[in-house]
């Protein structure tokens, strides 16, 4: 068959858009949960727009030892925080605070979706082995986390941009390709893998010989040479990636390595069955939800080393009698290989939104068959059966959405999947602490003791009922216990510091305040230190504090009453009365603000 229009791409454009919003619409009014709070919501830096080319050389979690580098993937989440601030009041909910994130994600899937047209289309020249592959892309279940979940925004811009460095080097436009393909490294690590496809598509796609294809691909080394350099003022001794993985985040690392390899092919055999079957859909696939494999008889090994073999194949055997086969196992090998464990073990052992760029190949591997099957049977049977997948896939990725709609209703559903999950144990239980409902937080923590004793979280939330309590000895120890397991565990730092300021132990709270802002500096504690240094007769240093992190914002009530206070204390009671009387205009109305502007005032005049 031949190319489609022109006109035929517009209709899929729209198309896609539509259907997008159609299928993912229901959930742009979820709330920011799980990794969007850290990550997105609660991060200064990304509300602060003189730190924009800033974000260019930082980590993705602050954190270098973590060995994340995704600034683009940053950039766009900070273009989103102003869009809010221009567009939303000041009284926004964080549900509306949320929509305009998640109405970008669904854009951007779109968009990907109909990039896979052109490129199955492209390359093949088969409207119906297009139309399959976009249409069952578009709308499948297990893309619920990368599009409904806000950070999965990572996997969708590293496709994109994957899919333009494709487009714009079939069209022999080396600058735009290279500039792509630089933009979805900065989305995301897993993009290298795209030259290898690159290749691939040169060769045995387009038919040029082996050795000049290869050459080709040098025409990205520029941009993979300023991408290294970023890469390394961000994270530097941490370049080559995560080395800071724990037996939480991904226990196959501390397994014996005959037991990591088949335990990852069960992974596989796991990601299979929820593409096939995308029923059982997990937030969390962490300690101890997915159970170690150590024989080789096991039917999940088996299938998911099955598997794995004969993409092996088709990638190895069929690259020239059938290069649409081998296309689809190398798009579904190169970017899993890196998130397989089975090469190294990585920061976590599964996540739905890690098949983002895989799904491609199994999906166009998937509309092969079919294509091929109505060529054996009817055809109008296969495109009832095709037309019922897409039914139920975007039944499901509806109903899926709602899940995320917030933190109780997602780890609710979590825990259904997984309930041997610490992590969602954890989750949950912050949502009973939320909530005020510290039987059912206890009872949480119980669990999760019973799982796992020496994790960061699970003391912290036993820290937080034990100081619920009134047991504030025990309180301090769990938060003490944390911070031993995870020196950089930001919640633990901060109940302890909320512990010590009311116990009256000043020095150190103001210490640990110090250690929160310094990786964590959102107004609430900055304030809170900034109060701290006040109350020991510092306030010079609440001043500085407060210039270097949240600058001379005149419109928060709560920074124009802590720097009047600062400059009373310090004296300078001129300086005092101006910053007095705005926090008041703004609605302040404390008594101590008002008693500290009139003696300011009476002091003042006296000079």
């Amino acid at each position: 068959m031949n190319f489609v229009r022109n006109n035929e791409l517009i209709f899929v454009f729209v198309v896609a858009l539509v259907l997008s919003f159609l299928v993912f619409g229901n959930g742009i009014f979820n709330d920011f949960t799980f990794d969007d709070v850290a990550v997105i919501q609660n991060r200064g830096d990304l509300k602060d727009s003189s730190n924009f080319f800033n974000l260019f050389v930082s980590p993705y979690h602050l954190l270098a030892k973590l060995g994340l580098f995704r600034p683009f993937t940053m950039a766009s989440y900070a273009v989103n925080h102003f869009i809010n601030d221009a567009i939303l009041p000041v009284s926004a909910t964080s549900f509306q605070e949320a929509a305009g994130f998640r109405v970008v994600n669904i854009i951007i899937h779109a968009f990907n979706s109909f990039l896979l047209f052109w490129l199955v289309n492209r390359l093949f020249k088969n409207r119906f082995l297009s139309y399959a592959t976009f249409l069952l892309f578009l709308v499948h279940p297990i893309h619920t986390e990368a599009v409904t979940s806000l950070v999965g925004r990572a996997e969708l811009l590293a496709f994109f941009w994957s899919l333009a460095a494709i487009y714009f080097f079939t069209k022999k436009d080396s600058l735009l390709s290279s500039v792509a393909f630089l933009f979805a490294l900065l989305s995301k690590e897993v993009a290298l893998m795209v030259l290898p496809i690159i290749f691939y598509i040169d060769w045995a796609l387009l038919r040029n010989r082996f050795f000049p294809a290869i050459k080709r691909t040098f025409v990205f080394a520029p941009a993979i040479f300023i991408y290294a350099l970023l890469r390394y003022k961000a994270l530097g001794a941490y370049f080559f990636g995560d080395v800071s993985t724990t037996i939480v985040g991904n226990h196959l690392k501390f397994l014996p390595l005959k037991e990591r390899i088949l335990t990852a092919f069960k992974v596989l055999y796991m990601y299979l069955e929820r593409l096939v079957w995308p029923v059982r859909l997990s937030a969390d696939y962490s300690y101890s939800a997915i159970s170690p494999v150590s024989s080789f008889t096991d039917p999940t090994f088996l299938i998911g080393a099955g598997f794995f073999v004969f993409l092996l194949w088709l990638l190895i055997s069929k690259r020239i009698r059938q290069p649409l086969g081998a296309f689809g196992a190398l798009v579904f090998l190169a970017p899993y290989l890196i998130i397989s464990n089975l090469i190294k073990p990585v920061g976590t052992i599964m996540g739905e939104r890690l098949m983002y760029f895989p799904s491609f190949g199994f999906l166009l591997l998937f509309s092969y068959l079919l294509l091929k099957l109505s060529e054996k049977i009817s055809k109008k049977v296969v495109y009832v059966f095709l037309a019922l997948i897409i039914v139920f896939f975007s039944a499901r990725t509806v109903i899926r959405n709602r899940d995320w709609y917030d933190a109780r209703t997602l780890f609710t559903a979590t825990l259904k999947e997984a309930p041997n999950s610490l992590i969602a144990r954890m989750a949950m239980a912050a949502v009973h602490v939320k909530y005020d409902e510290w039987d059912e937080a206890k009872e949480q923590l119980n669990i999760a003791l019973g799982i796992y004793e020496d994790n960061s979280r699970v003391q912290n939330l036993w820290g937080i009922i034990a100081d619920h309590e009134g047991n504030q000895k025990l309180a301090e120890e769990k938060y003490l216990r944390s911070l031993e397991l995870n020196p950089d565990a930001v919640n633990a730092q901060i109940n302890l510091a909320e512990l010590y300021a009311k116990q009256n132990r000043l020095e150190e709270a103001g210490a640990m305040f110090k250690k929160v802002i310094e990786f964590y500096p959102v107004t609430e504690y900055v304030v809170r230190y900034a109060y701290t240094q006040i109350a020991l007769n510092k306030p010079e240093e609440a001043i500085n504090t407060v210039a270097y992190y949240l600058g001379d914002d005149l419109n928060n009530p709560d920074i124009s009453a802590l720097a009047g206070t600062a400059y009373f204390i310090k004296g300078d009671y001129k300086t005092a009365v101006f910053y007095l009387k705005r926090a008041m205009e703004l609605g302040n109305t404390a008594p101590e603000i008002q008693k500290m502007l009139e003696i300011s005032e009476v002091q003042t005049l006296s000079k």
